[in-house]
């Protein structure tokens, strides 16, 4: 089948809803369909912050025009309009709980009051637009792909009417990345709490991440064990600003705003355990990647973490960690390889259920028609 797999995000690995569309295109290419990753960046130059989403759906509505017509379209729910939804068969795909993000953000700017105060108005109708774009986009949809069981079921339980129309899918990292994670995991040594722990945490400086509990968290557990240290990557310029200065004087707090995808092995390699943070969360591909390389990760209850959790019973842990000791026994990596994990986590058996339960039951092949003598 033609399908067309959407994502904002410019096309770049290093971009996580990029990396999906990319790695799930790609998957379906190898299963015989014609499955093109496509991106309505870059934007032109008229559009703003406010007006982003906007100039996303057009740009799609434009392409889909102006191209031959596809036996599926997978995209964010907020570019199915009208016209999408008539060009063709409409898939809902999620790689973050929208609603949910605008529900954070709201409580995060109340809790900055004064400051902002201005646009606090505005941005919050702004958000109200939006999601009710999305709801929307829901209605027109065939289906409505969740990223995880935790979206899955807090979109039955709050969107009730959704419920027919609700499917999940899961997240991987690549083959190649895969191989390289499973080096790391076969040189690690099981972690002791009493000795010193390198910790590391991967994300976007966003409130939804947990960034405040995860300083207060760095700050209790520095005082505790001084003979730990902490490594903040991928998060951008702002977590310099908020992190403790002591930490960052002393050199036991390493921030990192940004590192090359190629880099990710090395740094997982060099350190000892993961934490993550998220209040709420689409799935977080670092926790597979933290995972597979033999590490344990201390986590909240969001994201992909209960869909990850029967495979890696041992190594994922609720967050904060313990400040005490442990056994070596209970700090034993588990091995991805010796369960059924890779029959679910990879992209060949994600593209597998995709085609199943999304591309049979609801694509057209109207493109084979038209061709027929």
């Amino acid at each position: 089948m033609r399908v067309l797999i959407v994502s904002h995000a410019p096309l770049s690995p290093e971009l996580g809803a990029a990396q999906i569309a990319l790695s799930l295109a790609e998957a379906l290419r190898a299963r015989g369909h014609e499955a093109l990753a496509w991106s309505p960046e870059p934007l032109p130059a008229a559009a703003r912050w406010w007006s982003i989403w906007s100039w996303q759906r057009r740009r799609l509505e434009e392409h889909l025009a102006g191209s031959p017509p596809y036996d599926l379209v997978d995209c964010p729910a907020i570019s199915i309009s009208a016209r999408v939804a008539a060009s063709a068969p409409v898939v809902a795909r999620s790689v973050q709980p929208d609603l949910r993000y605008f529900g954070v953000s709201f409580r995060s700017r109340l809790a900055r009051l004064p400051a902002g105060a201005v646009r606090l108005p505005f941005e919050s109708l702004l958000e109200a637009r939006l999601a009710a774009a999305i709801l929307a986009g829901w209605r027109r949809a065939r289906a409505i792909l969740c990223l995880g069981s935790h979206e899955a079921r807090w979109m039955a339980r709050h969107l009730p009417w959704t419920r027919g129309k609700l499917r999940r899918y899961v997240a991987a990292p690549s083959a190649a990345e895969q191989a390289a994670l499973a080096t790391v995991r076969s040189r690690r040594v099981p972690l002791d709490l009493a000795g010193t722990t390198r910790f590391l945490w991967i994300g976007r400086w966003v409130p939804q991440k947990g960034t405040a509990h995860l300083l207060k968290i760095l700050a209790e557990r520095a005082a505790a064990r001084p003979e730990d240290t902490f490594t903040l990557a991928g998060c951008g310029p702002e977590a310099a600003h908020r992190a403790p200065s002591a930490l960052l004087a002393s050199g036991r707090l390493q921030i990192l705003p940004a590192f090359p995808r190629g880099e990710l092995p090395a740094l997982l390699a060099a350190h000892d355990a993961g934490l993550f943070t998220s209040t709420v969360e689409g799935w977080a591909l670092t926790l597979n990647e933290m995972l597979e390389s033999g590490m344990p990760v201390y986590a909240t209850e969001a994201g992909g973490v209960a869909d990850l959790r029967p495979f890696f019973p041992r190594s994922l842990r609720p967050f904060p960690p313990p400040i005490g000791a442990a056994t070596p026994e209970a700090t034993l990596p588990d091995d991805p390889a010796a369960s059924v994990y890779y029959e679910t986590f990879t992209w060949d058996a994600i593209a597998r259920r995709y085609e199943e339960e999304i591309l049979l039951p609801f694509g057209r092949p109207r493109h084979a028609a038209l061709e027929a003598p």
